[in-house]
């Protein structure tokens, strides 16, 4: 079983926050004493279950992992604070707050599930929601800019409500979202529910893949937007992890095999760079994204290749690895390979495919879009030993997603 710890992912965030800007020497015992104390919460509740924290679900084992690998007697160090200044005015996550934000994207969720078949019948229906949603967003836009700040700098739970309201505001998406819940619909009509309780599928940003509640008057699945391209088997599969105690294995491992692919993981790097820092800082706590541009671009491109906008992404994610987006011109690596235990030739990897992202784009074969084409396979395998890196990539993400 899964021992669920709260709050870790957003420890997490409000640690890795503050060793991106450094820490004033006045706040290092406190800041020791966060991550102590939250190693040793997750310890002590993974002991009462009688399970190892490789159990945990998977952002909150990096999380842990990440927490526990700190080095506390090395912590990078900013001046001290003078008397009566802001502690930390340029804060990169976790310094804005914003009220009510959770609550209206998991309203908008809901009503995207009981109105779906008046949406996807009616654009001027489905316009009124896109006006009403970007309402919402400029509001909290309008919040962070009062504070000097970007949606980057938003709380995390509130982050990533934000990024939900700014992807569903986009037509295109809202009917990607629409389509998606009615291909839960059918698969859900494989089931019996009770007439007092039917069932609600809410598509949201989330840091899990899912969760289930059953209230007195509805049975609720919320889902990671990850899902928003999974066919119809996958939500039969889903469905029947949660509700088919025979078929729960079988389910459950369907769905994580679908949870590893790129168009999942592709969807959550995409909503995530929605709230990207306008500067984000490139070094991590062990690699520098800047650093391995230039060794890849040096090594790769005869030095030739425009810099993107090179961030780390804020969200734990366990399969996929980076991201490149078109529109901003920006690549987004995960925080999970800024790790001691991954070396600069897996991490120059990831930035090389995704640099050939943005060196040959996408084009459209039989009606799909593809991104992986010939020409782009053929120039990855140009990397040195790319075999074996991808070999080694692909057994670390089943190893972050089976929790091994």
């Amino acid at each position: 079983s899964m021992v669920r710890v709260s709050g870790l992912v957003r420890i997490f965030n409000q640690v890795r926050a503050q060793l991106q800007v450094g820490i004033a020497p006045e706040q290092q015992e406190a800041f020791r004493k966060l991550v102590l104390d939250s190693v040793r919460q997750v310890e002590e509740i993974c002991a009462r279950h009688g399970d190892p924290a490789r159990v945990l679900p998977g952002p909150s084992r990096l999380a842990y992992q990440f927490l526990k690998g700190l080095d506390l007697d090395h912590l990078p160090t900013r001046p001290a604070s003078p008397p009566g200044s802001a502690d930390q005015p340029n804060a990169p996550a976790g310094s804005v707050r914003v009220r009510n934000v959770v609550g209206i994207a998991d309203s908008a969720a809901r009503q995207l599930w009981l109105n779906r078949s008046q949406l996807l019948s009616s654009a001027t229906a489905r316009q009124e929601l896109v006006d009403r949603l970007r309402r919402h967003t400029i509001s909290i836009e309008q919040i962070c800019r009062q504070h000097g700040q970007t949606p980057s700098a938003l709380e995390a739970r509130t982050r990533t409500a934000y990024t939900y309201l700014s992807f569903a505001s986009n037509s295109a998406n809202l009917q990607s979202l629409l389509t998606a819940l009615s291909m839960a619909d059918e698969a859900g009509r494989g089931f019996k529910f009770p007439p007092e309780s039917p069932l609600e599928v809410h598509l949201l940003g989330m840091t899990s893949l899912w969760r289930f509640r059953r209230y007195s008057n509805a049975l609720v699945l919320k889902a990671s937007l990850g899902f928003i391209n999974a066919e119809r088997g996958i939500w039969q599969a889903l469905l029947g992890s949660i509700l088919d105690p025979a078929n729960q294995r079988n389910g459950r491992s369907m769905v994580t095999e679908f949870a590893l692919t790129e168009e999942f993981n592709d969807i959550l790097f995409e909503v995530e760079a929605l709230a990207a820092p306008p500067a984000p800082i490139t070094r991590g706590r062990v690699h520098d994204l800047l650093e391995s541009f230039q060794r890849v671009n040096a090594g790769y491109f005869g030095g030739r290749m425009a810099q993107p906008v090179l961030c780390w992404n804020q969200t734990l994610t366990s399969s996929k690895f980076g991201h490149y987006q078109p529109s901003r011109d920006t690549i987004m690596i995960s925080v999970s390979l800024d790790s001691p235990d991954v070396p600069t030739s897996l991490l120059d990897f990831v930035m090389y495919h995704e640099l050939l992202h943005k060196k040959h784009g996408a084009s459209v074969i039989n009606g799909r879009r593809v991104v992986h084409g010939p020409a782009f396979r053929a120039e990855e395998r140009l990397f040195q030993d790319w075999e074996q890196i991808e070999a080694r990539l692909n057994q670390l993400a089943r190893r972050h997603a089976m929790g091994s």
